[in-house]
């Protein structure tokens, strides 16, 4: 299994960007420690493995990320519809996995507090 990378985004939007530009049709989430973490994994880059993600303390209010073609607008909604300016990409929500550790998505500070107890 390649070594795992991350890439901590700062804002929705990055991520959103990064799903557009690659062509990646979906979003993974998983509720984390009290966060809910929006990510997008390349696995099987050679011997590494690159994983986008993004944290926030509230869930985003939708199923789907909407990208308006025409715009640039981002917003979210629960449902699809036919509109062609729009690019509809699903929030798949992820009850468990072991494709990778999700010790990964842990702060530097967390693992620092951990080794001093």
């Amino acid at each position: 299994m390649p070594e795992l990378k991350k890439i901590k985004l700062r804002s929705f939007e990055d991520l959103v960007n990064i799903v557009i530009a690659t062509q990646i049709p979906l979003v993974h989430h998983i509720a984390l420690n009290e966060k809910h973490v929006y990510f997008l994994p390349f696995v099987g880059l050679g011997d590494f493995g690159i994983i986008y993600y993004f944290e926030t303390n509230e869930p985003l209010k939708g199923k789907y990320i909407v990208y308006n073609k025409l715009d640039g607008k981002i917003s979210l909604s629960s449902k699809i519809n036919s509109d062609a300016r729009l690019t509809f990409v699903p929030i798949i929500e992820v009850a468990e996995q072991n494709a990778f550790s999700l010790k990964i998505f842990e702060s530097k500070k967390k693992k620092e507090k951990k080794k001093k107890k």
